[in-house]
């Protein structure tokens, strides 16, 4: 797979270990008029450490932060543990919707609401399948790769062969039909 989904490394963390399914996604600084799309149904979760803080979590998360950034690759390089899978992708359009989402999610309600609030009212919630690959996948940093942007091509090819599940498929489909009854009728 050579197709990377940037987000913080603490929400890489929490959706690694299964604490959640969604992504909540507005746009990059630098992706066109500011809109995100989702131009891929499959993605390898790249994590990033910037703009990413404690307070930016609910205290009962913030233990994702610790340990993402106790194992940071080091400088120049970027690994790869998990990969995810778009189910469904609902678009927000209104602050009742989310706020319905509030245990779905380790954001703080001040990120959430930044989020909601940037350019336009609206939000994207991606509702994703996660995988765990068999081992790290630990690849150089390019420069192509910097910036405020939620898409990467990679330069290389990092194998997904062998992974599983971070949740069993009833667990995940339970969750991704709560999660979806939350917006029928609301968005």
């Amino acid at each position: 797979m050579k197709t990377a989904f940037k987000e913080w490394a603490a929400i890489c963390r929490a959706l690694g270990q299964g604490r959640q399914i969604v992504i909540l996604r507005k746009g990059g600084i630098v992706e066109p008029g500011g809109a995100f799309r989702v131009e891929h149904d499959e993605f390898l979760l790249f994590p990033t450490y910037l703009h990413q803080s404690a307070d930016s979590l609910v205290p009962a998360a913030r233990h994702f932060l610790e340990e993402a950034q106790a194992e940071m690759p080091r400088a120049g390089e970027i690994t790869f543990r998990h990969f995810a899978a778009v189910t469904d992708n609902v678009l927000i359009q209104s602050p009742e919707a989310l706020k319905r989402l509030r245990d779905y999610h380790v954001w703080s309600e001040a990120v959430v609401e930044e989020r909601f609030h940037r350019w336009q009212t609206s939000l994207h919630v991606l509702v994703v399948r996660v995988y765990a690959l068999p081992q790290p996948a630990t690849v150089p940093m390019d420069d192509d790769y910097a910036g405020c942007k939620s898409w990467v091509e990679l330069k290389e090819h990092v194998s997904v062969e062998g992974a599983k599940p971070v949740a069993s498929d009833e667990d995940y489909q339970r969750r991704a039909d709560e999660i979806l009854s939350v917006f029928q009728g609301s968005q």
